[in-house]
């Protein structure tokens, strides 16, 4: 044995001769085995013969000859692979070199390598970035194969704060097609840590030209810092020039759908009270749209003691939020005018909405009463033209329509509110209400909009005076089976409110388009509202007969309804019904599926609820559902139960109802940066979960058939778009799809003003699903699709299998995004050193119609 202090526990062992020159500090030895720990693996070195040079005790470093020598990871007596070396040059704890260098799978040679070169010196070191590229890439397997190159680059390490790379990307532009010019992409990328001034982030540009001239830069900054216990700043940019580029050339599903969101948040103190100061930014793959937030202010307090019976809790917010360069439906797109060539023509409008929104709250505590006080200020403008259908305020009868350049709604209100005592704590909750409102509860105190002249005009407010009760009824019933008991319970929420007739100006009316024979909230109010939520739980036998043994609980069944409030004196005054709830949602679950969430909602009534020409007529609108399952789910357990198979005891990790940030499937969809050294098409290991699991996500969204004679606006305008193409098929549908993909996160503009356009949205309907599966214990795979029941297709497919070969992984990828593009990849590569691989990509770009 050699034993080599600075190699603590890699001794050099030689089983055969050895010489050494006591002079020279020269020795050489036969059959030498030695061991060498990199990057968290251990590399076997060993020769038939070797030389080494120098003397550990002089504090020189040792450097090692080896002939006819072999490198593997593999720890078995007989190593699955190996490479086999010439001549092997090893320094301790700096460099190995090996040359040539023929890799082996067992006895037979698979690949020849010029040279080895491995750093083991400990820290991090300058070099140069591993390229990636296939072996399609040197031998071209078909006539239309477009050549790629990534990460073609170099790593500064600067210092221990500090380091910084740059790489270059690059795919042919050989026979070039529409949507697929080829291009090159210049990557930059700097990370910094320094924990004296707690302070971390990164920093990355990247350069995308294509050889259609058009170009895209993407900036991403990620910054973290804590100045003192109290004041943070924290930073997630993300900004791109072209989203169109940015998303025909994605190939991540996620990414080509997703909103590249940017924020900054700064928070402190001053005082008791703390200040929050913040930036929200968001674009929008394919769309020319931006939602902006800025500035996003809050000052809160903790509650102040002014005297021993005065507590005052005040708060205060300022938000302005922009929609800026809107692409969506809408009247007037375009300007139409005669251009100096006397030639009709059109540009497109340029269309914004502000909305500004702040908030002062005063509470104060006074014994056991709180009094409410909150003052509010909101303000819309949008800066698009719109056809508003104006109503006499005097005559439901006389309506005209006109239209407005621009048009905006300032609302100003005071909120006092009321809090007494409860009565019967624990039995019926009695509370009693006592509320100052608005009579038009939809719109402020003082209101100002395009219909008032610009001035202020303000409504009235009345007292509203009532009681709520919130008992729990439950049921206790005998069980069997696993189960010894159940128990059903109802916790209702009643309350019953009056309050007086009020009355509005006709200014008031003309400001927010109403007239005075329609509008409903005038009438006297006496209204009881109910809530209702219903729990069914089951407590299971336990083996535990102890004590102190605790029965294990399940929800078998739990609904929650929202609130439905029925006016007496509505349904009196209109001989109709006196719902005046617009809306309701129920919700369930279920702990013998976990993961099982359940919603649907309903639209009650056709119409503005405060009208008398509304209707009661339901109108299921939304409906959405999620499911998690495994192999280890609860109800499958039930069916083991039943059959007399033995079930293991299940496991937090496997039996969790939703996926954690942690899971490798929520890391491929979380939040990306938009530039920097990340590599394309990168391989996500499958979770270690054994057996398979199942996430599916349902939801569907329809819109009420709008009724009488308003401005109806399709918001679906894919149709119209594409109607120059017609006369070619294929483009015409390629151009629908892309229409459709970029509109699929696009939200309708809305005014708070009755009489404006009506904005029609197509129906949504779709399906989405994960699953990772284990089919052997070496062999598992992910799939991860969705499907669109309106448009009879699915949207993206991503495909994984994974196979372990013991010292190798092997991943076979397929992956189809909602633009059209695909790729596949096969990534063979040696577990101990990911970047010794062979891999096989073939990407393709779908034309896009510009």
């Amino acid at each position: 044995v050699l034993r080599d202090p600075q190699q603590q526990a890699a001794d050099v062992y030689a089983r055969g001769q050895m010489s050494y020159n006591v002079e020279s500090h020269r020795g050489v030895v036969t059959n030498i085995t030695t061991q060498i720990a990199e990057t968290g693996q251990n590399w076997f070195v060993g020769g038939n013969t070797a030389a080494f040079v120098g003397d550990t005790t002089r504090g020189r470093e040792t450097a090692f000859y080896v002939r006819s020598g072999t490198i593997t990871s593999c720890d078995d007596s007989i190593p699955d692979y190996h490479f086999r070396s010439n001549e092997i040059k090893m320094v301790s704890k700096h460099i190995m070199v090996a040359r040539p260098a023929i890799l082996y799978i067992g006895d037979v040679p698979v690949m020849w390598l010029p040279f080895i070169f491995q750093d083991i010196r400990s820290g991090r070191r300058s070099g140069v970035l591993t390229p990636r590229f296939g072996l399609s890439e040197l031998f071209r397997n078909s006539p239309t194969y477009r050549r790629h190159l990534e990460n073609l680059g170099y790593y500064f390490a600067i210092n221990d704060y500090l380091d910084a790379q740059v790489a270059l990307d690059w795919r042919s532009g050989a026979r070039p097609s529409v949507g697929d010019p080829g291009w090159v992409q210049l990557n930059g990328e700097m990370q910094y840590r320094w924990l004296d001034r707690f302070m971390t982030g990164r920093l990355a540009l990247s350069q995308h030209d294509q050889r259609d001239g058009t170009r895209n830069t993407a900036v991403s900054w990620f910054h973290d810092q804590s100045f003192s216990q109290d004041t943070r700043l924290h930073a997630d940019v993300n900004y791109v020039t072209s989203t169109a580029i940015y998303r025909t050339t994605s190939f991540n599903a996620a990414q080509t759908l997703a909103s590249i969101n940017s924020g900054v948040n700064y928070s402190t103190k001053l005082g008791p009270a703390s200040l929050d100061l913040g930036l929200r930014n968001s674009q929008h793959p394919g769309r020319h749209e931006v939602d902006r937030s800025f500035p996003i202010f809050s000052l809160t307090s903790p509650a102040i003691g002014l005297a021993s019976w005065l507590d005052w809790t005040p708060t205060f917010s300022f938000n302005t939020d922009r929609q800026l360069n809107i692409d969506q439906a809408g009247e007037f797109t375009y300007r139409f005018f005669t251009n100096s060539q006397g030639v009709k023509d059109s540009v497109a409008l340029k269309r914004n909405v502000i909305n500004t929104t702040s908030r002062f709250d005063t509470p104060f505590r006074i014994g056991g009463y709180t009094l409410g006080n909150g003052f509010s200020f909101s303000e819309r403008e949008t800066d698009a033209p719109q056809t508003f259908v104006i109503q006499d305020p005097n005559d439901s009868s006389v309506k005209t329509s006109r239209v407005f350049a621009k048009t905006y709604e300032s609302d100003i209100d005071w909120q006092p509110q009321f809090t007494l005592p409860n009565i019967f704590h624990g039995y019926l909750n009695l509370a009693p209400i006592l509320s100052l409102g608005n009579v038009d509860g939809s719109h402020g105190f003082w209101v100002k909009s395009h219909l008032s002249n610009g001035r202020y005009v303000h409504q009235s407010k009345r007292i509203s005076t009532g009681i709520s009760a919130s008992p729990t009824l439950f049921a206790l019933f005998p069980g069997f089976g696993p189960v010894t008991r159940f128990r059903h319970s109802i916790t209702p929420v009643v309350s019953f409110s009056y309050a007086p007739a009020g009355s509005l100006s006709t200014d008031f009316l003309q400001a927010t388009n109403r007239s005075r024979q329609g509008f409903l909230g005038s009438l006297p109010q006496n209204t009881v509202s109910l809530t209702v939520s219903h729990v069914l739980e089951a407590k299971l036998r336990s083996s535990d007969t102890s004590s102190t043994a605790e029965q294990k609980k399940i929800k078998i069944l739990s609904m929650d309804f929202s609130s439905l409030a029925y006016d007496f004196q509505r349904a009196h005054k209109t001989h109709r019904s006196g719902f005046t709830t617009p809306n309701l949602t129920t919700q369930i679950a279920s702990d013998l599926l976990p993961g099982f969430r359940g919603n649907v909602g309903w639209s009650l009534y056709q119409g503005d609820v405060l009208s008398d020409t509304a209707r009661f007529k339901p109108f299921r609108e939304t409906i959405g559902a999620s499911l998690t399952l495994n192999s280890e789910s609860g109800i499958f357990g039930v069916i083991s139960r039943i059959f007399g198979k033995a079930v293991p005891e299940t496991h937090p990790q496997i039996e969790k109802t939703s996926p954690s940030p942690d899971d490798a499937l929520a890391n491929r969809v979380a939040s990306t940066p938009v530039a920097g050294i990340t590599a394309r098409q990168t391989q996500y290991s499958v979770p270690k979960t054994q057996g398979w699991q199942v996430n599916l996500q349902y939801s569907s969204s329809r819109q009420r058939p709008p009724t009488g004679r308003g401005v109806v606006i399709d918001q679906n305008f894919a149709e119209q778009q594409c109607l120059p193409l017609l006369a070619n098929p294929i483009l015409h549908q390629q151009c629908i799809d892309q229409a459709v993909a970029q509109a699929s996160n696009a939200l309708p503009i809305t005014s708070g003003i009755s009489g404006s356009p009506f904005i029609r949205v197509p129906p949504r309907d779709n399906l989405q699903s994960s699953m990772n599966f284990n089919l052997t214990q070496n062999w598992a795979g992910t799939w991860v699709t969705n499907y669109d029941f309106q448009a009879k297709k699915f949207g993206s497919h991503t495909v994984t299998l994974q196979r372990q070969l013991h010292d190798w992984r092997a991943i076979f990828g397929f992956t189809q995004a909602p633009n059209g593009n695909f790729a596949f990849n096969f990534f063979i590569a040696l577990n101990a050193e990911p970047d010794l691989k062979f891999n096989y990509d073939r990407s393709t770009y779908r034309p896009i119609v510009r």
